[in-house]
């Protein structure tokens, strides 16, 4: 799946606001939810870039946050895209100048061991620079901010988002949906429509009146529902 955009879920069920799920969208609606394993992985951001003015760019192409109300996250469409994100934020103007040491300080300033840990892993003096390292070097440098901020796959859900292909009216009031499946057609009444709406797994717009009365109009663009005898 190519995904194009991406929010923040709740946390399942006895899970702690750390951690929240993210749901990644296709063009089409399709919903995948990632939940458990580590946060890098939930948001296909393997250096947890938090979310700011570069890695929400438009040249990073991120697709969305997501947070625990706390903190909010960069989530890219997948791992290529975000390990990028962090190369070229160490490899530009900012970071490249200083110090490993100085350069985790501002990438993490709330862990002290951090940098203890880098060096403990790249074997680097942490008074060398980022631009002095070479191309080899760089890459030990990166996979161990990687191998720090931790890559561990949990579950993925996949959810299909359905079509409205047709309708039955009685006296002139639509109270059955002909819904469009991967694997078929059924029909389902007006309540569960509505229901799957809300859900976001039923292509259409649910409409509130000032009555009270509740009904489903098509998706912007999209053409009206069509009467099946």
């Amino acid at each position: 799946m190519v995904f194009v955009k991406a929010e923040v879920g709740s946390p399942n069920y006895g899970d702690p606001k750390s951690k929240f799920t993210v749901r990644y969208f296709d063009d089409k609606g399709n919903m995948m939810i990632r939940s458990g394993g580590s946060r890098a992985w939930r948001c296909n951001n393997p250096g947890n870039l938090l979310a700011s003015r570069y890695s929400m760019g438009v040249s990073r192409r991120s697709i969305g946050k997501a947070g625990d109300g706390v903190n909010e996250y960069a989530v890219y469409p997948d791992y290529e895209t975000g390990h990028e994100a962090l190369v070229v934020m160490l490899k530009g103007g900012v970071y490249s100048p200083l110090t490993l040491r100085a350069s985790i300080k501002r990438y993490d300033g709330t862990n002290p061991k951090y940098i203890d840990e880098i060096v403990k892993i790249t074997g680097f003096d942490p008074e060398r620079t980022i631009k002095s390292l070479n191309n080899k070097e760089f890459e030990v440098f990166w996979k161990a901010i990687e191998q720090m901020e931790h890559w561990e796959v949990g579950r993925e859900d996949f959810i299909e988002k359905w079509y409205i292909s047709g309708v039955h009216k009685k006296r002139g009031v639509i109270t059955e949906y002909l819904i469009k499946k991967s694997d078929g057609f059924s029909w389902i009444s007006k309540e569960n429509a509505i229901k799957l709406v809300i859900e976001r797994k039923l292509h259409a717009v649910v409409v509130h009146l000032k009555t009270g009365n509740i009904y489903l109009r098509p998706e912007s663009g999209s053409k009206p529902f069509e009467l099946t005898s």
